[in-house]
């Protein structure tokens, strides 16, 4: 598979679009808008774990670009849990801590120190999520190397590593904003799209691709670095555009209160706003959420069949493929949306 394929990952998800069609039905800022229902939640072809088989004595260690309590990250680890555990495997963890501490020569220094942890671990197979992983681990000390490699949570594309190699697989992290900002332009009174994200590196590729791929240089971005910020860029965005994506919160220099702004966006949304992360439901209209958790199941069912005698290079690269979708009715009633009820036995809800 060609991870760069943007018919590939398109068709992926005009699929996955269709199936939302029939279910939802929604009125707001004067107009109705096209049906769809929840996104179907298949399992991510993964390859089959041997079965009855016992891996007492054999170590994967999960690297962590980020650190505990990180939503995405969190999730991983609970998709590796639920598919190694009871399977004999010793689980160890290792966080590189560099959504909290982002300067390069941090992240050069704490891929250093990971390898020198792994070495002395010697594991049969190490998972790395998220690109910081890749670039401070993988590539400098791992890659083309003797240990197997799986990696996960790298945006869209994994070339610029040079991946995969001999010894490594991995599934890539695609999204689809398109679909989600033609599901919010029924709602809106125009087709201007901004995105307000924490500004750091993996944002930066995120919304350069979202440029490139999907709204032909013309999103507008708005980059901030704490919570007042979001908070000043948000209230800038609802007189600049008509549609608005919540991209990242994570990473931010203070300590981020949902209550206050699940308070202030509600109190001062005027255009829909959508993202793609379940965390930031609480602040948009619609999120049309991937699954991290299915990332970590997909990488733990990987290192089963690796463990099994399966070459990394012979498992094929994936992408996923799991969807949730989330409505608030906090902001739909602010925005005059009102959901059916087909859509509302389908969906995940929030508000009353």
């Amino acid at each position: 598979m060609n991870p760069t394929n943007k018919s590939y990952h398109r068709n992926i998800y005009l699929l996955l679009l269709l199936a939302l069609i029939p279910a939802l039905l929604i009125t707001g800022c004067g107009t109705s808008a096209p049906q769809a229902a929840a996104p179907a939640v298949e399992a991510s072809p993964s390859p089959e774990a041997v079965a009855n088989t016992d891996y007492a004595g054999k170590m994967v260690v999960y690297v962590n670009s980020y650190h505990e309590g990180y939503p995405w990250s969190d999730g991983i680890e609970t998709g590796l849990h639920t598919i190694l555990d009871g399977t004999g495997v010793e689980l160890k963890i290792i966080r590189l801590d560099t959504k909290q501490n982002p300067d390069v020569a941090f992240g050069e220094s704490a891929g250093a120190k990971a390898w020198a942890e792994i070495q002395t671990l010697n594991p049969d197979v190490v998972i790395a999520s998220d690109d910081n992983a890749q670039k401070y681990l993988i590539v400098p000390f791992m890659k083309d190397g003797s240990i197997p490699v799986i990696f996960n949570g790298v945006n869209w594309d994994a070339s610029a590593y040079g991946f995969p190699t001999s010894n490594m697989t991995g599934m890539i992290e695609v999204e689809l904003p398109d679909q989600l900002v033609e599901l919010l332009k029924a709602y809106a009174n125009g087709e201007r799209v901004g995105y307000i994200t924490v500004d750091s590196e993996t944002e930066r590729k995120v919304v350069d691709i979202y440029n490139q791929r999907f709204f032909n240089g013309q999103m507008i971005t708005y980059w901030v670095t704490n919570q007042q910020e979001f908070k000043d860029a948000f209230l800038k965005a609802q007189d600049e555009v008509d549609i608005l994506i919540m991209g990242n919160n994570a990473g931010s220099s203070d300590a981020w209160d949902e209550a206050g702004m699940t308070q202030f966006v509600n109190e001062n949304s005027k255009v829909p706003t959508g993202s793609i992360n379940d965390w930031m439901a609480p602040y948009s209209l619609l999120t049309l959420a991937k699954s991290s958790q299915e990332q970590g199941e997909w990488s733990a069912q990987t290192a089963l069949s690796i463990l099994g005698g399966t070459p990394p290079s012979e498992i094929p690269v994936a992408e996923n493929k799991k969807g949730q979708l989330i409505v608030n009715l906090d902001l739909a009633e602010k925005l005059n949306v009102v959901f059916a009820p087909s859509l509302l036995k389908t969906a995940t809800i929030l508000g009353e």
